[in-house]
């Protein structure tokens, strides 16, 4: 049972018991919150999977020594006999952490029997196709089941391929993100685990490191793909196929899309969005980005009568400026806007000033402690990064300092009382 679940029934007992609500009253409520007949043990699970990855490490090195004394077939006999029997095993066990800890264990037997049989036979072949094979069989068992915890362990096994391929035989793979993304993250949506959904976007974003090197393009890149998470958040956040899913995707956008627009705010940095890379894959992951980002931002905005309606009912304002830096660094990208002149590093500047402070707002007026934070912390870097390059006289450094902690104390005076005077007249 849930904790909240949990939590819940234990109050509806007590409140019974003291006279607040009637009996009926609380069967109604645990019929509206029922539990469920069969919950996962996420602690008990997760031990689990660890204990199978760890016994299959162990039956790998077990297999990798070569005896001389067991004959081959035995040695097949042997591992496959194991690896059908946890996974045949796990079909008649009814725990779901029993079960994804069986057929875990019996993954990791599938990467062993690889290796023995390449063993066996002295297959000298391309060793991370090897890993590939294991994690297609993890990714084909996490669809079929369907499996969080096989879906972790794909998403490692492909990532561990990829980068085997791309750090020790210079050979990156343009598909290989998608069958990241695919794989994992299509999975989660299905299944609506934020879990999942967190280890695939994580698995997907190193993926895409290994495939391009990092430099001055890998700024408009993950931006573009900063702005299409942000987008994919806010349409989850409109509909109802997975809401709960919205605040995985903000966070996976918000938070590259924030250390790059600061970046953006240095001149320097600016006239890095004009270089193209001869990398056609590359190219096609931004192409596909781009494309990916302007769609679902339409849809996002859609319908566009109503925006300060709906922007002002939480005063999530800021959440506007996202599509202008998007669409201004893609131009910039495409060298319609001249980097040369300081109108683009002046606007980069007003925008970044801009959505700290209306994140700082939303904060104070709504409440939420994170925003503010946020908020404070964007003008605070955004202060220090001026220091340098905007004010020349000591003078004037150390005014604009003392104005800005002067408002950061106010601002936290003030949320500090908002937020007593909104506790006090709370019923």
């Amino acid at each position: 049972m849930k904790r909240h679940i949990r939590w819940l029934y234990r109050e509806l007992d007590r409140w019974v018991h003291e006279g607040v609500i009637e009996d009926h009253h609380a069967q109604a409520i645990r019929q509206r919150y029922p539990a469920p007949e069969d919950g996962m043990s996420w602690g008990r699970m997760t031990f689990g999977v660890i204990g199978s990855v760890m016994i299959g490490l162990g039956a790998i090195l077990f297999f990798a020594f070569n005896w001389s004394g067991m004959h081959k077939f035995v040695k097949l006999a042997v591992i496959f006999s194991a690896l059908l029997a946890c996974h045949g095993a796990a079909l008649f066990v009814r725990r779901n952490a029993l079960r994804e800890t069986l057929h875990v264990l019996g993954t990791m037997l599938f990467g062993a029997g690889i290796w023995l049989v390449a063993q066996i036979y002295h297959l000298d072949e391309h060793y991370p196709d090897g890993i590939l094979l294991w994690g297609c069989g993890a990714l084909a068992l996490a669809w079929a089941l369907p499996s969080i915890s096989q879906a972790v362990l794909a998403a490692l096994l492909l990532l561990l391929w990829q980068g085997f391929e791309a750090l020790q035989f210079r050979a990156p793979l343009p598909f290989a993100p998608a069958l990241v993304l695919l794989g994992t993250v299509m999975l989660a949506l299905q299944l609506r685990s934020r879990v999942l959904l967190s280890v695939g976007l994580t698995a997907f974003h190193v993926s895409l490191f290994f495939m391009i090197k990092l430099g001055s393009l890998s700024l408009l890149f993950f931006l573009s793909l900063a702005a299409l998470l942000i987008a994919a958040g806010l349409v989850l956040e409109k509909g109802s196929r997975a809401p709960e899913l919205a605040p995985v995707f903000s966070f996976f956008g918000y938070v590259p899309f924030s250390v790059i627009f600061f970046l953006l705010t240095f001149s320097g940095v600016i006239r890095d969005l004009s270089y193209h890379s001869s990398q056609w894959q590359i190219g096609a992951w931004m192409l596909a980005f781009t494309i990916g980002a302007t769609g679902l931002w339409i849809a996002a905005l859609r319908p566009f009568g109503d925006l300060k309606e709906r922007y002002a009912r939480d005063q999530q304002y800021h959440r506007l400026i996202v599509p202008v830096v998007f669409a201004l660094s893609v131009l910039i990208g495409l060298r319609v806007v001249d980097t040369y002149g300081g109108l683009p590093r002046l606007a980069y500047n007003l925008l970044f000033l801009a959505y700290a402070v209306l994140l700082m707002l939303q904060g104070f007026r709504t409440g939420r402690t994170r925003s503010a934070v946020v908020g404070c912390i964007l003008l605070a870097a955004f202060t220090v990064a001026r220091y340098t390059d905007l004010f020349h006289s000591l003078l004037a450094r150390s005014a604009v300092f003392f104005i800005i902690g002067a408002l950061m104390i106010g601002a936290g005076y003030f949320f500090t009382r908002k937020g007593k005077a909104r506790e006090e007249a709370a019923p």
